[in-house]
C-alpha cells in the first residue's frame, strides 16, 4: 500500500467555488472571508472569528494581542508545553516575552503538576496546546488560571472539533487559534483562524492582521478628524490577511468537517483496539478529534529503525511526534530557557512516532500499518 500522511481533499465542489471567486474580480479579503469567519465561529461555538494566512500567524497575533491587552513586558512569563510545534513558542520570544517550559502528561498536553511547580510572581499567562486532536485538561488548567489571575490562550491547530466536558477547544480562554493547512482536519490550502468571545479583541485583531488599519472596524467613528477613514492606523500590525479564494475553499470544507471528524474518531477507536497490549499511545477520551495515530516504543533503537524505514520498506509515511521535546531542538539549545524537568517530553522525543489518520484512512489501512510497524520493530537490531 501507499499510505500518505496528507491526502488531497479538494473536489470539484471546491474548484467550482474558487472559479466563482475568480470570475467575480474580487480576489483579496472581502465578503467571502467575512462569511467564512462568521460560519466557522458559529460551528465552533464562538462569537467571532478572524481569518489569517496560517495557524502560525494566528499564534503570533494572539500573543501580540495578549501583550497589548495585558500590557506585558520582557520580564513577564508565559507557561508553555515542552511538546508542541515551534510556532507556538516563537511568537513569545519574537515579541520579547519569556516562555517557561513545562512537561506534558500522558495526553501529551500540559501537565498541571509541572505548571504549578513553574509558577512565579512573573507568570502572567498560559499558552495551552491541544496536541494531536486531544484536549488538555481544561478543568484543572482553568482552575489554576483563575486562582493565580492568569490570562489563557489556546493553540487548537491540530484539534479542530476536540471537546472538553462537551465544550469545543478554543472557547476556554481569551482566544483560540486554528490551522487550515493542507494536511489538517480541513483545509484552505494555507490559512488559519482566531476565535474570541470579546468584541473589543475581535475588532483589534481585524486591524492587527491588516497593517493596523482602522478601516471596516467599529473604531472608524473615533477618528472624525480624518476625512478618509481608509488610511487611518491606530495599532501596530502585520499583513496576515487571507484571500477570497482560500475562504471559498474553507466554506465548502466546513460543510464536510463534522463527517470527517467522525471518520477520524472511528479510525482512532479501531487503532486503539489494534495496538492493545502491543504499543503505548497518547491518552485520549471521547472528546478527541484524532489528528493522527501516535505510537510509543519501549526502545529508541526500534523507534529509530521504524521511523527511518517504514516508508521505504512498506510505503507508509510517518513522522516523529510533532517536534518532540522542543528544548532538544537546535534552535532552543543555545538559549537560556527557563524549564521544568521534562521526562514525558523526553519519552515522546525518543520513543514516539505517528501514523496517518484522515478521512481516507480505513480499518484495512490501519491493520496494514500496525502489522507493518510490528514486523519492522521485531526485525530491528
Amino acid at each position: 500500500m501507499d499510505i500518505k500522511l496528507m491526502e488531497d481533499s479538494i473536489t470539484e465542489e471546491e474548484i467550482t467555488a474558487v472559479e466563482k471567486v475568480m470570475r467575480s474580480g474580487q480576489y483579496t479579503q472581502w465578503d467571502v472571508v467575512a462569511d467564512f469567519e462568521k460560519k466557522f465561529a458559529a460551528w465552533n461555538g464562538s462569537k467571532y472569528g478572524v481569518m489569517v494566512n496560517s495557524g502560525s500567524s494566528a499564534n503570533l497575533l494572539m500573543v501580540d494581542m495578549l501583550k497589548y491587552k495585558y500590557k506585558l513586558n520582557a520580564a513577564d512569563e508565559i507557561i508553555v508545553p515542552g511538546v508542541t510545534w515551534p510556532t507556538t513558542i516563537y511568537p513569545i520570544m519574537q515579541l520579547g516575552l519569556t516562555p517557561v517550559f513545562c512537561d506534558v502528561d500522558q495526553s501529551f498536553n500540559l501537565d498541571i503538576s509541572s505548571m504549578r511547580r513553574m509558577l512565579s510572581d512573573k507568570t502572567k499567562a498560559v499558552f495551552v496546546v491541544h496536541l494531536l486532536g486531544q484536549s488538555a485538561d481544561m478543568s484543572a488548567i482553568n482552575e489554576l488560571c483563575k486562582k493565580h489571575n492568569l490570562a489563557l490562550i489556546e493553540d487548537c491547530c491540530e484539534s479542530l472539533g476536540a471537546t472538553h466536558s462537551g465544550k469545543k477547544v478554543g472557547n476556554f480562554g481569551d482566544m483560540g487559534s486554528y490551522s487550515f493547512y493542507f494536511g489538517h482536519h480541513m483545509t484552505t490550502i494555507e490559512g488559519g483562524m482566531i476565535v474570541t468571545d470579546s468584541f473589543e479583541t475581535y475588532d483589534l485583531l481585524r486591524s492587527m492582521r491588516s497593517h493596523g488599519w482602522v478601516k471596516r472596524t467599529a473604531r472608524e467613528k473615533s477618528y472624525s478628524d480624518f476625512p478618509n477613514k481608509n488610511f487611518v492606523f491606530d495599532i501596530l500590525g502585520y499583513n496576515f490577511r487571507s484571500t477570497e479564494i482560500n475562504a471559498a475553499i474553507g466554506l465548502v470544507q466546513l460543510k464536510k468537517l463534522d463527517g470527517w471528524i467522525e471518520t477520524r474518531k472511528k479510525n482512532h477507536r479501531h487503532f486503539l483496539e489494534k495496538i492493545k497490549g502491543k504499543f503505548d499511545t497518547q491518552k485520549t477520551d471521547n472528546g478527541t478529534s484524532s489528528f493522527c495515530l501516535p505510537l510509543l516504543f519501549n526502545y529508541k533503537k526500534r523507534r529509530d529503525f521504524v521511523l527511518e524505514n517504514l516508508y521505504a520498506m512498506k510505503g507508509i509515511e510517518t513522522r516523529p511526534v510533532v517536534a518532540g521535546n522542543l528544548l532538544r531542538q537546535p534552535v532552543f539549545r543555545s538559549r537560556n530557557i527557563k524549564a521544568d524537568n521534562l521526562p514525558i517530553a523526553d519519552r515522546i522525543h525518543d520513543f514516539g512516532i505517528y501514523l496517518p489518520n484522515n478521512q481516507y484512512t480505513n480499518e484495512e489501512k490501519i491493520d496494514y500499518m500496525i502489522d507493518s510497524v510490528e514486523e519492522l520493530s521485531k526485525s530491528s537490531k
